[in-house]
């Protein structure tokens, strides 16, 4: 758990929240399918030789989907070393 706070944007209830929902990580065999699980793949479409991507879908764990989206808005501003963004 401290490993996820020492993250931008993960403080106290985002890691515990993170740790409750996803349990065991050992369980996903591969990262694609962890970032599956957290919602975390993009939408897409492919026609031919075009291939387009879209927004990040609703699929996988609302929970943690929303923990996320938070600690991702703290990366929208530049660090600032020593002082606790959340």
């Amino acid at each position: 758990m401290n490993a996820l706070q020492a993250l931008r944007g993960a403080a106290l209830i985002s890691a515990v929240t993170v740790m409750a929902e996803i349990g065991d990580v050992r369980r996903f065999e591969a990262s694609v399918k962890l970032m599956a699980y957290l919602g975390r793949v993009p939408n897409g479409k492919t026609t031919g030789k075009t291939s387009r991507r879209g927004g990040i879908t609703r699929a996988g764990n609302a929970r943690l989907r929303h923990k996320r989206i938070e600690g991702d808005w703290v990366y929208r501003l530049q660090a600032r070393p020593g002082e606790r963004t959340l």
